[in-house]
């Protein structure tokens, strides 16, 4: 069995950690960066707006650029949201000379690669 090539890598690779009590918006840092040959356009996406902000959410990575992504815990909830949380970053390849916006616009089916992030909270 062949393993995939992966075209994007990021940093955490796993697990996105919070505090869970704090009553304060925290930020952590996502690094994504495209190891592939050709420019990548990415998402990131997380299970629920209303508790987290990802900036940016989208963009175009070039070959062997990485970005550094703000992942934003809105804090003042209370305990952390029971059900599971996650981020995922999505990527497909991006044609020269297009947005981000027109890239998944003109792509069809599934992304090239996912990577999903398990959102842990610390006590």
């Amino acid at each position: 069995m062949t393993e995939k090539k992966q075209f994007i890598a990021t940093e955490p690779s796993d697990k996105i950690r919070f505090t869970a009590e704090s009553q304060d918006e925290q930020k952590t840092v996502l690094k994504i960066t495209n190891q592939s040959e050709m420019k990548q356009a990415f998402k990131v996406k997380c299970t629920r707006n209303d508790l987290f902000r990802i900036k940016p959410s989208t963009g175009i990575l070039d070959y062997n650029q990485t970005i550094t992504v703000i992942l934003i815990y809105r804090g003042g909830q209370g305990k952390p949201p029971v059900e599971k949380q996650q981020f995922g970053v999505y990527h497909i390849p991006a044609p020269e000379n297009c947005t981000c916006e027109g890239a998944w616009a003109e792509h069809y089916g599934p992304p090239q690669g996912e990577h999903k992030l398990k959102v842990v909270f610390n006590e």
